[in-house]
């Protein structure tokens, strides 16, 4: 009977993936480097193949297919920069010829084409711009620099030569994770040689590297309705203000006007409203009175002046990866009311005045044509010089406000993350920020690999986050693993209890970190004297590394864990379980220096949950298994076919049980996840968001200023200037925590610039 039963484990065994058997075969298939190229090809082919479709040059299609696929693989199988270059090349010329095919299905393909070869083109390039120069430097009879040559020579051959090649020719995702952590090395080495000793073949070989290897990782999109409660502000604040003897009434209109602006030197946008300033210049006729044509006027009448300005303001903000700019505008309206009553003493004056045509409104209407040309002359630059001295103190107080966040070099920090290589651009319908996002602590930073892929060309409405989740997750992952309360954790231990369906997951099992392993046993003890199948306890050993993450060819996402140690309660050597295993022990230890996970997920909006499932669990083939009864160091190993049955036993049992994680905690400030895609083979990823809740908008912080001093001139030839134009405060701009900017460090080398 035991040998039926472990016939039929080994048949399922053999079915489902057993270590050293056919591990090659089921490990997750690393998608290849042009795979938006393929897609596009395939697309293709599929119009091609439909039923009555109209395409006469159908077969040259084809034949173009096949040539652009043979080039294809003899860049994938090259093995040296120049035969790399010649297959590329011929690929951009077929991108330049579909430039002249009008119809969209070939300028899709053309897209992709350059997309893919434009970059890797000119890393060809510069590899072989920098062993020309080497070549060609004059001979020399000092070993040191013959040595110093050929050592930048064997680099571009043999480190980054030799990692580009096992990169582009991988077929597994392990084989391209290798091939690019070589990549990254020789970049690391090339940044640290150009800091020491720059020279330009390397810094050319530097860009190119990190323009293929290194793209940017993020690209956010917010529509203008998104955006508009954070910069749709409103400017002018009603109120009375004192400035310089004079005080002026600025009453607020109406919002007339917001809309982002075209830029790709930053986030630009404007807001408009109507205001109407009144200014009653209070010494009007003592300024008549000291100006010798005024004079006889002011013997007649007592005069008084106020200046009524129905301006509209316009406030322009740019937000460049530098800080924050804002400069004011103005339409201005200017009108005056010159009002007068007799003076004392003055009736004669007057009547002989009224006898000669110049009676009180006459006079009036003389003082007012006198003075609203000055006053309209004066008013907008005085307006436009008071707006610009308050903006620069607005303005200066807001760039200190995001300096910890934008400390200048296009990058921006947020707490434990930092975007470097910032981009912020606007256009009428959307703002776009895209960057490279990485983790200020952890040595594993790195960009995209791939750009991404057409179908996330157009963004969604609301707030689109494009994520090169394998990147970010390198980054993150790593940086998070650096902390001090991680490497604080030795290990993990999860008891689980028999609970019914839907109950919270802290009353379905309980953890804990950093137990013994006495108290681990006797914690088992107690698990099997329950004699529950859905009661166990389960011990993990925090890996020595991070994992490595990858997207494989079918669109999963692929973890590789190093370092696995997972302990659980082993089976009654009475029972069937038991017998099987063979070894007598309280706990079964399973040793696994590497685990290739590969995991799918799907979204439901409606319960904003994400549910994960694991599609692969491919154990190394040198795992093993280990029995342990009371002293952890005398463990018992398993064979190897009943060590494969004990993880693939587990492996199953992880299969079956879907992970769930709700989003309902994730504080996205009145925003919910609508909307996630699948994973591309590329390793992008589209988050959606839309807005659920209200954004308050800043409370308009603007005052009005007050009027500029008067003129020392009559109104008649210089009136005084009315009241200046209130001045906005900058439009809000989010601020968060202080975080410090990280310091990255690489390091030294010895290998100089070729002499």
């Amino acid at each position: 009977m035991r040998r039926v039963l472990l016939a039929g484990l080994a048949a399922g065994l053999l079915s489902s993936g057993w270590p050293g058997g056919r591990e090659r075969a089921e490990a997750a298939p690393a998608p290849p480097s042009y795979a938006g190229v393929k897609k596009s090809i395939e697309s293709i082919r599929a119009t091609l193949d439909q039923p009555g479709a109209q395409q006469p040059n159908a077969l040259g299609w084809l034949a173009l297919f096949d040539s652009i696929q043979g080039d294809l693989d003899g860049y994938t199988k090259a093995t040296d920069s120049a035969s790399r270059l010649a297959a590329l090349e011929r690929l951009d010329q077929v991108s330049n010829a579909l430039a002249a095919v009008p119809w969209s299905p070939a300028q899709e393909l053309r897209g992709e084409l350059a997309s893919w070869a434009g970059p890797r083109i000119q890393l060809e390039r510069a590899e072989l711009r920098l062993d020309e120069t080497i070549r060609n430097l004059p001979a020399t009879d000092d070993a040191a620099v013959r040595a110093n040559r050929q050592r930048w020579s064997d680099f571009v051959a043999n480190d980054l030569g030799k990692a580009l090649s096992q990169y582009n020719a991988a077929t597994t995702v392990a084989q391209r994770l290798e091939g690019l952590k070589k990549v990254h090395e020789a970049l690391r080495l090339l940044r640290t040689r150009n800091q020491e000793f720059p020279w330009q073949p390397s810094w050319d070989l530097q860009n190119a590297v990190s323009a293929l290897f290194n793209q940017p990782n993020i690209d956010v999109t917010a529509d203008v309705n998104t955006v508009s409660p954070l910069f749709n502000q409103w400017l002018v604040a009603s109120g009375p203000v004192y400035r310089k003897g004079y005080w002026s009434q600025v009453t607020a209109g109406p919002k007339t006007g917001f809309g982002l602006l075209p830029s790709d030197d930053g986030i630009m946008f404007y807001n408009k409203q109507m205001l109407t300033s009144v200014t009653p210049i209070t010494d009007f006729q003592n300024q008549i009175a000291s100006d010798p044509q005024g004079q006889r006027a002011a013997k007649l009448y007592v005069f008084s002046a106020t200046t009524v300005d129905q301006a509209e303001l316009t406030i322009y903000t740019m937000l460049r990866t530098s800080g924050l700019q804002i400069w004011p505008a103005y339409n201005h309206n200017i009108d005056a009311q010159i009002c007068s009553v007799p003076a004392q003493g003055g009736g004669l004056g007057r009547a002989v005045a009224g006898l000669v045509g110049m009676d009180q409104q006459k006079i009036n209407q003389k003082v007012y044509e006198g003075a609203i040309g000055q006053f309209r002359q004066r008013i907008p630059g005085e307006a436009q010089e008071e707006a610009e001295t308050r903006i620069a103190g607005e303005t200066a107080q807001r760039n200190a406000q995001i300096r910890p966040f934008l400390p200048g070099n296009d990058t921006a920090t947020v707490q434990d993350f930092l975007v470097s290589g910032l981009s912020l651009r606007s256009r009428p319908d959307a703002v776009y920020v895209g960057g490279l996002l990485q983790s200020r602590s952890g040595d594993r930073q790195r960009g995209a690999d791939s750009p991404q892929p057409a179908t996330l060309a157009v963004p969604s409405d609301g707030l689109t986050a494009d994520v090169h989740v394998v990147s970010v997750l390198e980054g993150i992952v790593g940086g998070l693993f650096e902390r001090p309360a991680v490497q604080a954790v030795e290990n993990v231990m999860v008891r689980t209890n028999d609970v019914p369906p839907g109950t919270p997951p802290g009353e379905a099992a309980a953890v804990r970190v950093n137990v013994d392993f006495p108290t681990y046993l006797k914690v088992v003890d107690d698990v099997r004297s329950k004699n529950n199948a859905k009661i166990t306890a389960i011990r993990v050993k925090r890996p020595s590394q991070p994992p490595d993450f990858a997207a494989d060819a079918r669109g999963y996402l692929v973890a590789i864990i190093h370092d696995v140690q997972i302990e659980v309660p082993a089976p009654d050597p009475k029972s069937q379980a038991g017998s099987v295993v063979g070894v007598r022990g309280k706990v079964l230890r399973m040793k696994i220096p590497q685990l290739e996970v590969a995991f799918s997920h799907q979204f439901d909006p409606a319960t904003r949950q994400i549910t994960a499932k694991i599609h692969d669990f491919m154990p190394s083939p040198n795992s093993q298994v280990l029995a342990i009864e009371e002293d952890e160091s005398k463990g018992s190993p398993l064979t190897r076919f009943t060590g494969a049955l004990v993880i693939n036993a587990m492996a199953a049992k992880i299969r079956t049980q879907p992970m769930k994680v709700s989003l309902d905690n994730l504080n996205l400030r009145g925003f919910a996840i609508r909307s996630l895609s699948p994973l591309d083979p590329s390793g992008w990823m589209r988050v959606n968001l839309v807005q659920v809740g209200p954004m308050t908008p800043a409370t308009p912080e603007v005052l009005p200023t007050a009027p500029a001093a008067p003129p020392a001139q009559s109104p008649t030839t210089s009136p005084p200037a009315a009241a200046a134009e209130p001045v906005p405060t900058a439009a809000a701009v989010p601020v968060a925590e202080h975080a410090e900017t990280a310091e990255l460090t690489v390091p030294a080398v010895e290998a100089t610039v070729p002499r």
